[in-house]
This record gives C-alpha cells, sequence and structure tokens, in this order.
C-alpha cells in the first residue's frame, strides 16, 4: 500500500541553501518540493500554482517579510500549512508568526529527522515548535489566569516607571501592538521625528540595540498588555 506524499513549497532567499534543503528533504520518498523562490512576493503565486500540503518559508524575506506574506496567505486560503524554518530564535517574531496562522517555527540548527518530523506532523494537521521557541511560550502562558469563559487572560501589566516615562511606556506599548513609527504617531498625534526619539530614549534606557529586542524584553517583563 502506497503512502501518499507530502507536496513542500520552499521559501528562503538563499538558492544554495534551498537546494541543499531540497535534497535533504527529497531523502524521504514521502517529501516531495513542488516548488520554490526566494521573495515574500512569491508567496501567493507559487501557493496558487503548486498547492502544496505545507509550506516551509524563511522569516526574513526580501521585498516583503515573511509575516507580512503569511497574513496575506492564510487571508487567501486559511486553512494552508506554514511551518517558519529560520535562524531567528526570538520569542517575539515566533509569536508573531503564531499569530499570523504559521502551523510551526522550526529553527535551521534541528537536524534532518527533525525537520522531517515536524513537516509530517502539521501535514496530518498537527503544530510544532522549537523547544527553544516553546520554553518561551510557556514562560509568557505562565503569567496568564483563565477566565470563566475558558481563554486566558493577562492577569496584570506592571509599567517600567523606574525605567521609563509614561510617555515611553505608552510608546513600548504601541511598538508591542506592532505599529509602525508612522501609525504609532498618528495614535498619539506627534511627529515621526518624535516617535523616533521616544525609540531611542527607550532603547537606550534599556541598553538595547534594536526595537524588537524591547519588545521581546517588555513581554517577558509583563510590561506590556497581549493584545
Amino acid at each position: 500500500m502506497s503512502v501518499q506524499k507530502i507536496d513542500l513549497l520552499v521559501l528562503d532567499s538563499h538558492p544554495l541553501f534551498r537546494e541543499g534543503l531540497k535534497r535533504v528533504l527529497e531523502m524521504d520518498s514521502n517529501l516531495r518540493v513542488k516548488g520554490e523562490g526566494g521573495t515574500g512576493e512569491q508567496l501567493l503565486p507559487l501557493y496558487r500554482q503548486y498547492q502544496p500540503d505545507v509550506v516551509l518559508m524563511e522569516i526574513n524575506l526580501p521585498s516583503k517579510t515573511g509575516i507580512e506574506a503569511l497574513g496575506e496567505l492564510i487571508q487567501h486560503s486559511p486553512h494552508a500549512k506554514v511551518l517558519i524554518f529560520t535562524v531567528v530564535d526570538d520569542f517575539f517574531y515566533a509569536s508573531q508568526a503564531i499569530q499570523a496562522g504559521a502551523s510551526g517555527y522550526l529553527l535551521k540548527e534541528m537536524d534532518p529527522t527533525a525537520i522531517v518530523q515536524a513537516i509530517k506532523t502539521v501535514a496530518e494537521g498537527g503544530f510544532y515548535l522549537h523547544p527553544k521557541v516553546t520554553r518561551d511560550f510557556i514562560s509568557a502562558l505562565n503569567k496568564l489566569t483563565l477566565g470563566s469563559d475558558g481563554l486566558f487572560l493577562q492577569t496584570t501589566v506592571t509599567l517600567p516607571y523606574h525605567l521609563l516615562t509614561a510617555r515611553e511606556c505608552e510608546v513600548l506599548q504601541l511598538l508591542a501592538d506592532g505599529h509602525s513609527n508612522r501609525s504609532l504617531g498618528e495614535a498619539l498625534e506627534i511627529s515621526e521625528k518624535t516617535v523616533k526619539n521616544h525609540v531611542s530614549s527607550i532603547l537606550r534606557k534599556m541598553e538595547l540595540q534594536d526595537r524588537t529586542q524591547a519588545v521581546v524584553i517588555a513581554i517577558k517583563n509583563g510590561w506590556v498588555a497581549l493584545n
């Protein structure tokens, strides 16, 4: 009795990596790479063309980020199964991917056997998170409580007034909500230049290099509401 093949679509900006991954995946007789691409813009048209069972996609893609491309795909095909496959070991990116509709989050450091198993798990309707990312999700879950409707609620938000001004706390929350400098400025009715000044001040006080790191630290410390 033959086993039905799992058709794959692979998106990564590095052609040599794609070729190597393709060879690794097709060592398993049940996997077949039907299509591949190197930009976020290609995801939706390639998905329409090949109708893969599972998409394996890098999160940092040119022209359109993996998160943006994933959101568009899920809007078009709500039941699409997408595995984020990346070097980015980051709770913020992982949580954004899951919220956008990803069926799993893998790291490229995984061995081939684990990658193949993750693909098969997702193809069968399951969900897969790399253990490093799972620890962060459990940590975030531990800060929530179960509401009367059966949904988890954030119990408390402790604003970091010991570190930031009230306005900077507002900016940090909006960063966590995914606002760009422009939309953040519109929300607070301030200029983009003022927004950049606030963000720079937040990063300096938190001793960090970029806004993503600031959001990750804020979520882990319960400084922002999880909307």
